[in-house]
């Protein structure tokens, strides 16, 4: 069987990838040894409730992230965060302080004293450096001060990264804040020199799982082949030859001008009859990825004393908590949840909290009864309850990082028609990955 295309992962980046090619009349099989498709993206619809596992939410930066959403046919489904769920909470020195989109509110709030704010007014006058491997926790120490670092950067990253911001490298997490130092000297300066359009956080009426159902219902039939393992991987002359098996051991194979790898990078080691990997293989085992769990509670709206006039709540890590951090899904999307209820989402674990993201369920409850409790008054047996557990959640762009780029972009060089794109890879938001595979299965050879 000659195809245009192979991909192996059927996540985001591998379904994005596809249907875009198959949009195009491009013939492609995608290929994944899990037994649903859509990785991460986990939406349960249970009684009356739509509760996310994995991604919450989808971040648009502009018209073309909402144009590539109607090619997918989702134009009409897409529900934006109601504008009471705009405030993002962050709880520093036993007290709660609310920020909003405006810059302003963080010189309003008692989160920052008096010096720090003036520390963060300053910035305008810091000069620019260029300063190659940078941590996020020096970028912000050297631009703004301890306590900015300390009480908005941290928190930030506990609530995108679950990671370290003395270990993540600002140009591979946050490049476009890189930019802003390089281009305009001063961050401030920047984003006041630059505005972007304004952001939108959006969900779907039957929750992110409908992104994975649009992408694979363009997939032609036969395309998407579920619990099946590699068992060949080898490029001739002609192009890639694939061979797969699926769970009743039936073997399949196909000839195709692109290879696709989408799967994580802690897999790679498993695709039977991959040699042409060994190159990146040792780059790919430097790839951290910690685990993360996340504990989705239902609750009468009266067993929780906080307003939750907000997104959700973010929480330094010198605050010595054990959450990350929790947001509230049935504040921005209340269609979501049955009327009289709310939602809660807490996350555990990450970089630096390893040994709490493996904890048992028994433990967990345990854990997310106290934080609960003692952050937002939450009092009594929540009705609902979801538990899902990632051991490896989100890839971290440590100093490691620029050592594996440079590992994929030379094996890419060296085998034309190959392709590595993923969350591990150019930014780990679910937008942008679906951005990447929509980009590059746009462009690939057809015919």
């Amino acid at each position: 069987m000659d195809l245009d295309a192979i991909v192996i992962g059927a996540g985001p980046a591998g379904l994005s990838t596809a249907s875009a090619l198959a949009r195009r009349g491009g013939s492609v099989a995608v290929i994944d040894p899990a037994a649903r498709a859509g990785g991460a993206i986990h939406t349960v619809r249970e009684d009356g409730w739509s509760v996310e596992l994995g991604p919450n939410t989808l971040q648009l930066e502009g018209k073309a992230d909402a144009d590539l959403l109607g090619e997918l046919g989702l134009a009409q489904e897409i529900q934006e965060a109601d504008v009471r769920g705009a405030k993002r909470l962050i709880a520093s020195q036993g007290q709660i302080h609310a920020l909003t989109a405006n810059p302003r509110s963080i010189l309003h709030s008692n989160l920052l004293s008096w010096r720090g704010k003036l520390n963060l007014l300053l910035e305008v006058f810091q000069s620019r450096e260029s300063i190659h491997g940078e941590t996020v926790q020096s970028f912000a120490e050297r631009r703004f001060g301890t306590e900015v670092a300390e009480r908005i950067f941290d928190p930030m990253i506990n609530g995108i990264h679950a990671g370290d911001p003395g270990r993540l490298v600002l140009e591979h997490a946050f490049p476009s804040l890189a930019r802003l130092e390089r281009d305009h000297r001063s961050i401030l300066l920047g984003l006041w020199r630059s505005p972007s359009e304004p952001r939108k956080i959006v969900q779907f009426a039957g929750g992110l799982q409908r992104l994975t159902e649009a992408m694979v219902g363009q997939l032609p039939k036969g395309t998407l082949h579920l619990q099946s393992t590699t068992t060949l991987i080898h490029r001739d002359s002609r192009g890639w030859n694939v061979a797969w098996r699926n769970a009743r051991g039936e073997e399949s194979g196909a000839q195709a001008k692109s290879l696709i790898i989408t799967a994580p990078p802690w897999q790679w080691s498993h695709l039977v009859g991959a040699e042409i990997l060994k190159p990146v293989l040792h780059a790919a085992e430097l790839v951290e990825a910690p685990p993360v769990a996340l504990v989705v509670r239902g609750y009468e709206r009266e067993q929780v004393q906080h307003p939750l006039d907000a997104f959700g709540m973010l929480i330094p890590h010198r605050e010595g908590r054990k959450i990350l951090g929790v947001l509230f899904p049935s504040s921005s999307f209340p269609n979501n949840t049955p009327e009289g209820s709310v939602q809660l989402a807490c996350f555990i674990g990450g970089a630096r909290n390893i040994a709490l993201g493996r904890m048992e369920d028994s433990q967990l409850r345990e854990v997310v009864d106290t934080e609960l409790r003692d952050l937002l008054g939450v009092k009594g047996a929540p009705k609902k309850e979801w538990i899902a557990r990632w051991s490896r959640a989100i890839p971290q762009y440590t100093h490691h990082h620029g050592r594996f780029l440079g590992a994929l972009e030379s094996t890419e060089a060296l085998h034309p028609g190959l392709h590595f794109v993923g969350s591990f890879r150019g930014g780990i938001s679910l937008m942008s990955t679906l951005r990447r595979g929509s980009e590059l299965g746009s462009r690939l050879p057809r015919g």
